[in-house]
């Protein structure tokens, strides 16, 4: 008889063992809080010497090019504080890039001002529409995911473009595996490698590539291709993560931010407990939601868990937070919205939500109401949560 699937959470934070790539210690904490521990022995002034050595080579090595960096941004606060400490506080030449979905918000659209107030050229990339919804709504129905075309194409379109303007040097933010929890050669890592984020679950190690048809042509997918690791060592690529450098804070980035005209979400948090997160685009939020169907958890369990790791929130209150908020749905217009830019109905879009509701952890009760089993904030409870409401100014952006 086969041994029956059990929910464990990290005994520090709250995060389950259904989270993936997350490896749990023979004592029951998760590897997030682990690196978490380490980050406290970090010698970081030795590390940032290191930054700085690689700023003064690239600065040389560019010193003909109009840029000596790229920076990816997406118009959320933690990119706005990378793009702001590379040009200010380090007098780089920086490249701002923006892979523009095609569900960005009205808050999203306003946070790209801030780089106008930084004072950078910046990219914000386009690609065909028609082949982004096609692949989109394919995704959707092969992995559950609303987002993993976004994911995909910024991931290959920053080194693709890098090889084109022939800038190496690339400044990310934070190393998911290490921030996050993962495994630890990965997340020891200083550069981001294709080969480390094809790997990771985000991007279901499905290439580019894979999305060739009699619809979609290389020439279609040619800025979000595979990128060539030939050019790539050709140009000395050099993609590294700022967050290896210096202690990374979503807090602290958002104050850095919002100096420049970075601005929160009004209304509170879409999802989650951070006013700040996951406000740029709308898709975002319904793959977060897919999170809670798929794993049983969702952006409270994160940001809770990020909270109890820099001491500022207790495991007692995380969990009530977690039973209040965690399985809230996305608001119904960005359902809406998203059901219209792949043209399906919204019946369907709820048919493949329950396809993707992982059964090993998700159990029905006598009144058919689905619940997570040994789920950390009670047993057997109802999965009974509502959508989240947007704000009167948020739903006149959504009439015009």
């Amino acid at each position: 008889m086969k041994n029956k699937f059990k929910m464990i959470y990290c005994k520090k934070c709250v995060i389950p063992n259904t989270r993936p790539n997350i490896e749990f210690d023979i004592h029951g904490i998760c590897s997030a809080c682990n690196s978490s521990k380490i980050k406290k022995k970090i010698k970081w002034s030795e590390r940032q010497k290191l930054f700085l050595n690689i700023l003064k080579k690239h600065k040389k090595l560019n010193k003909n090019n109009d840029y000596n960096c790229i920076v990816p941004v997406s118009g959320g606060k933690d990119s706005v504080y990378q793009l702001y400490q590379i040009k200010k506080k380090f007098r780089m030449k920086p490249l701002a890039i923006t892979w523009r979905t095609l569900a960005r918000t009205q808050q999203g659209e306003k946070n790209l001002t801030a780089l106008k107030n930084i004072g950078v050229d910046h990219i914000d990339f386009t690609v065909n529409p028609e082949i982004i919804n096609d692949i989109t709504k394919k995704s959707f129905l092969k992995f559950g995911d609303s987002s993993y075309i976004d994911h995909l194409c910024i991931y290959n379109l920053i080194p693709n473009l890098a090889v084109k303007f022939k800038i190496p040097l690339i400044v990310w933010g934070e190393n998911m595996f290490f921030e996050y929890g993962g495994y630890k050669k990965e997340a020891n890592q200083r550069t981001q490698t294709s080969k480390l984020i094809n790997n990771h679950h985000i991007l279901k190690n499905y290439v580019a590539e894979k999305w060739l048809s009699k619809k979609i042509s290389k020439k279609d997918i040619s800025p979000f291709a595979s990128p060539d690791e030939k050019k790539l060592r050709l140009i000395k690529y050099e993609p590294i993560y700022l967050g290896y450098y210096f202690p990374w804070d979503i807090k602290q980035n958002h104050k850095i931010a919002k100096k420049v005209g970075f601005r929160a979400r009004e209304s509170g948090p879409i999802m989650g407990l951070y006013r700040e997160s996951d406000i740029d685009c709308m898709n975002i939020v319904i793959h977060h939601y897919f999170k809670w169907l798929k794993f049983g958890f969702n952006r409270v369990t994160d940001h809770a868990s990020n909270e109890i790791r820099k001491g500022r929130l207790s495991r007692k209150k995380a969990i009530k937070l977690i039973d209040k908020f965690d399985g809230l749905k996305p608001p119904k217009e960005y359902i809406r919205s998203f059901c219209k830019q792949i043209n399906i109905t919204e019946i369907k879009f709820w048919e493949i939500a329950n396809k993707f509701r992982n059964k090993k952890i998700w159990k029905k009760n006598g009144k058919k109401e689905w619940y997570i089993a040994n789920w950390i904030a009670g047993d057997k409870k109802a999965d009974r949560f509502k959508h989240v409401k947007l704000s009167k100014k948020e739903k006149i952006f959504f009439n015009n």
